[in-house]
């Protein structure tokens, strides 16, 4: 893989096979039995903060999409990034954000720009958007191909539903690539009280 190429931190692609493995046996047979072996064997060799090539990592959310379809994928993303938000990589942005933005989902989400910087190169620039006490937005630009798939938009949106629900918040969120511009994506965000 040549320093240039998009890349995403193999730790990333480590939770998704984690997640994978608890699913319900017929669905967790099927991702499994058309997963590479030569891929899945390269994501449990390689470091935590190993870069594998973001077409490498595309495959997963691909593969979650196609067996779970649009609804059930953005589930498996969300349980899969509010797990990830206790895990050593994501934790002191989570913590961070608190102590400086208080207890909202928009607090995690403001983050969001350092979490991608964290986990990914050379995949394009997130940027926070437009903000309300009650709604976000973030826009990821310049995203390479690879990223620009059903199966990212449902995991982005997952990711994002998984920090209105650890702020302890109800919301959702959705994600959608920029008609005619599709190295764009939004996503966006809205939430109340529970």
């Amino acid at each position: 893989m040549s320093a240039s190429e998009p890349a995403i931190r193999a730790s990333y692609a480590k939770t998704v096979i984690a997640s994978m493995k608890h699913g319900p046996a017929s669905e967790r047979d099927d991702m499994f039995s058309r997963l590479d072996p030569t891929l899945r064997l390269s994501i449990r060799e390689a470091s935590l903060l190993d870069w594998m090539p973001a077409r490498d990592f595309a495959v997963l959310p691909t593969l979650v999409f196609e067996v779970l379809g649009a609804a059930r994928a953005k589930e498996f993303w969300r349980a899969n990034l509010l797990a990830s938000l206790e895990r050593t990589l994501l934790s002191p942005l989570r913590l961070g954000a608190i102590a400086l933005y208080g207890e909202s989902p928009g607090s995690l989400m403001r983050m969001a720009p350092q979490a991608w910087q964290l986990v990914s190169r050379h995949c394009g620039k997130c940027s926070s958007g437009e903000m309300t006490s009650v709604s976000f937005n973030l826009q990821l630009k310049q995203l390479p191909p690879e990223l620009q798939t059903p199966g990212m938009l449902m995991l982005w949106s997952g990711g994002t539903e998984s920090c209105i629900e650890r702020m302890k918040f109800n919301g959702h969120a959705d994600a959608e690539l920029s008609p005619g511009e599709p190295s764009t994506a939004t996503i966006h965000a809205a939430w109340k009280s529970r």
